[in-house]
């Protein structure tokens, strides 16, 4: 387990302007508990932050990084910087199908943030935030996966599907559909519901990782995971990825594996 304090600041940086936050409010209310942390948008893709950080040669502060993207980060951020926060934490979705999408760079993006005390740690959800309530039961999510490069498929020139792969409807629709009904509803995520989706993206982590099915038995980095889902699901005709949740991962990373069994069991 990871050395963190609930008394030391903690900055999250979200991709988008809401749901993210959300969650993560659910999250602490839930499950982890208040902390004291700040949390802003980037409010673009990960490709994106990558193309400004190329530009400045990844010499950047990430919290002038924030002011400048928009007046509200600008205010809210006015008393901090970079020196103000213990730890950074990053949420981005993969978006194999954005236009500036490209798995080398997400692999530099990913030995780049690394470390929540330096310059911040990286979590990716795949194929993005909504593969949180992507859930059913534990036998039918082992294998779930989903296409996920669309356009950006390297061998849709090829594919006798390719028409009605890009007329699938968008992962916002599909998870919504393919899902307890409880959980399109941010409002019914009890303990218990976090309880259960934290133990089912967990044991995927694992079985996607180690082959096993089931809690794991020590931390994976992020880079692993991305590698995993390369060799086992991207870099193949049909790229897909195994639907996974960065939450649950951070909730890992957070309490470590024995923490994570005892509140699992409360």
């Amino acid at each position: 387990m990871r050395s963190m304090s609930s008394s030391e600041l903690h900055l999250f940086v979200f991709e988008g302007a809401r749901a993210e936050s959300k969650y993560v409010d659910k999250l602490e209310q839930h499950f982890l508990g208040k902390r004291i942390s700040v949390k802003c948008v980037y409010d673009a893709e990960i490709y994106q932050l990558y193309k400004q950080l190329k530009a400045e040669e990844f010499a950047f502060d990430m919290v002038n990084l924030l002011k400048e993207r928009s007046m509200e980060n600008a205010e809210f951020l006015r008393d901090y910087t970079r020196d103000s926060f213990a730890y950074i934490y990053l949420f981005f979705d993969y978006d194999a199908h954005s236009t500036l999408a490209d798995d080398d760079k997400l692999v530099e993006m990913l030995d780049f943030f690394d470390n929540e005390t330096e310059n911040g740690l990286l979590y990716v959800s795949y194929p993005m935030l909504e593969a949180i309530r992507h859930y059913k039961d534990m036998e039918s999510f082992k294998n779930l996966t989903v296409k996920c490069k669309r356009s950006n498929c390297p061998y849709k020139d090829y594919c006798k599907d390719v028409e009605a792969c890009m007329n699938e409807p968008h992962y916002k629709t599909v998870s919504a559909a393919e899902c307890l009904p409880q959980l399109t509803n941010l409002n019914k995520y009890t303990k218990e519901v976090w309880q259960e989706l934290i133990h089912a993206h967990l044991s995927k982590m694992n079985y996607l990782v180690n082959d096993v099915f089931d809690l794991p038995t020590k931390l994976e980095t992020q880079s692993t995971i991305f590698s995993k889902q390369l060799k086992k699901h991207i870099s193949h005709k049909c790229p897909e990825v195994a639907v996974l949740s960065a939450f649950p991962v951070y909730v890992l990373d957070y309490y470590g594996v024995e923490g994570v069994k005892r509140k699992l069991k409360e």
